[in-house]
């Protein structure tokens, strides 16, 4: 995307400033009986305060746009960001660091010309960290670029921490290759090390090895490739072949891939937006997220009919014509169990496990569902199925009201300490 009407805007010498250390949102996805995306609806909810404020005054300062473009671009909302901090440095704000993120949009957006442009500004105008030009990972789309090769060579590396760090440092996409190729030596099974590398070489545009290592990934992870999958899917976006893009992004959305916004915003699957097939895919997309359900209230509330009649009705409206949609019956099953109706609730969580969907939380809900009718041997054997199927019982076991009426059987007693031994373990959380 060019913006060239940027570009005249801020041709301009600035002044140096002091710059604040730049910083990156951390990723993290929780995890509880629903596959909902919690860290999705922070940001979210941080853009929707922003955009609903009154935009129509013209005294914003500096400090104001500078932050708001941040908050944008940690929710990979670029475009507006971009216009933040445009805004920002048009305030004589942090002008640096500013052009440096409009930079860092820019590489995101697949726009290289315009990435490489506010890179150069923002370190003719005084942006001294050149650990981050190493480092950032929003700037990894650039880096196969000659042109960011010949930026990085002429950044002195003057910070005693530095020295010598352009020799000994091995490039980025060096290092990921080097990864890439180990994994294949050792005919490596494990699907999140396949799905690390796999994903690095996406954002450094080596789309060939990420295709490869990202089917790995999908191979191995199982249930739990969706992340993969939606990654395969820009992948071949972004190389061109928009029917393996479709593909691979309808096939995310059924295996649990629950970040609505980014089928409006990421950039890496742009050229898949003007498909006829893209816009069913969004609309799947929008139909699977329980999100849409789920409001701020405590777990305990939540249990209501007549709340969640929609969508029992919405679901078993769609798995008529689709019945052999995993997620469907998954989500089926959770709206049935917050309706109290847990006979048909096991029934659809059965159904999930059937069609491949998140096996281990769907036998721990129906462990769930028999402790609340206070069926205790089943509630005791599905507990067990759910732990065998390698389910992250200490994050449910202590504090979960649907399990207290098994809370005074002796058999309780052994989920505890398998809590207790997984916490020990530093046992890794179903994904």
């Amino acid at each position: 995307m060019k913006s060239n009407l940027k570009r005249l805007a801020f041709l301009i010498v600035l002044s140096c400033i002091s710059l604040p250390v730049y910083s990156q949102p951390d990723e993290s996805n929780a995890q509880r009986k629903s596959d909902q995306s919690k860290d999705a609806s922070v940001h979210n909810a941080s853009i929707r305060n922003a955009k609903n404020e009154d935009d129509t005054k013209e005294v914003r300062d500096g400090e104001y746009w500078f932050s708001r473009g941040y908050a944008l671009h940690q929710a990979d909302h670029y475009i507006e960001a971009i216009e933040a901090f445009t805004r920002s440095i048009s305030l004589r704000h942090r002008q640096a660091t500013c052009m440096y993120n409009v930079a860092c949009g820019y590489s995101l957006l697949n726009d290289k010309d315009n990435a490489l442009f506010w890179l150069e500004r923002s370190l003719a105008v005084g942006f001294d960290r050149p650990d981050l030009l190493r480092d950032d990972s929003d700037l990894d789309p650039l880096r196969s670029d000659p042109r960011f090769k010949a930026i990085l060579q002429k950044v002195s590396f003057t910070k005693k921490s530095d020295n010598h760090a352009k020799d000994k440092t091995v490039s980025r996409l060096e290092e990921a290759i080097s990864n890439f190729e180990q994994l294949r030596r050792e005919s490596s099974q494990d699907g999140y090390e396949w799905y690390r590398v796999g994903s690095r070489l996406l954002r450094l545009r080596d789309f060939d090895r990420a295709a490869a290592a990202l089917a790995q990934a999908v191979e191995h992870l199982g249930y739990r490739g969706a992340s993969a999958m939606y990654n395969l899917a820009c992948t071949y976006s972004l190389k061109g072949d928009r029917a393996l893009g479709l593909e691979w992004l309808e096939k995310s959305i059924n295996a649990g891939f629950d970040e609505v916004d980014k089928l409006t915003h990421d950039p890496d699957i742009a050229s898949l937006r003007g498909e006829a097939r893209f816009k069913n895919i969004q609309e799947l997309s929008g139909l699977l997220t329980l999100s849409q359900f789920s409001g701020q209230e405590s777990e305990r509330s939540q249990y209501s009919k007549q709340r969640w009649a929609p969508a029992v009705h919405k679901y078993e409206s769609f798995l008529r014509n689709e019945p052999n949609n995993g997620r469907g019956w998954f989500n089926l099953g959770y709206a049935l169990h917050f309706s109290s109706e847990h006979t048909k609730a096991i029934e659809a969580f059965e159904r999930a496990i059937q069609f491949g969907y998140r096996p281990p939380t769907s036998m721990y809900n129906i462990a769930c569902a028999h402790a609340m009718m206070n069926h205790r041997d089943a509630a005791f054997d599905w507990l067990d199925k759910a732990v065998k199927a390698d389910f992250d019982i200490g994050g449910y076991i202590h504090g979960d009201e649907d399990l207290n009426n098994l809370r005074s059987d002796p058999r309780f007693k052994r989920f505890l300490e398998l809590a207790a031994d997984e916490h020990k373990a530093g046992h890794k959380s179903e994904k």
